[in-house]
């Protein structure tokens, strides 16, 4: 059976209501969202869709967080995660 992928409908859909049950995370820095909303509009991207954006944090932990475009084109945090650090040889 292959992978299934995270991003699949029912998925976001689990995403979705849990973003409308809560306001979503606060933005930290690298967060997309940590200087306020982006300028550029995700025109193309249909409400409701989720994307997961990576970056390292400002404590040098790599992070994963989820987006959920909103239907004023906005974006919320849906879920963040912090993974472990990896280090050659281990």
């Amino acid at each position: 059976m292959p992978a299934r992928n995270p991003f699949h409908k029912p998925f976001a859909k689990r995403l979705e209501k849990a973003a409308n049950e809560r306001p979503g995370l606060e933005p930290i820095p690298g967060s997309i969202t940590y200087s306020g909303q982006p300028r550029t509009k995700l025109t193309k991207s249909p409400v409701g869709s989720a994307f997961p954006h990576d970056f390292i944090d400002q404590y040098g932990r790599q992070v994963e967080e989820t987006y959920i475009i909103q239907p004023d084109r906005s974006l919320i945090i849906a879920h963040r995660q912090y993974k472990p650090i990896r280090f050659i040889g281990d």
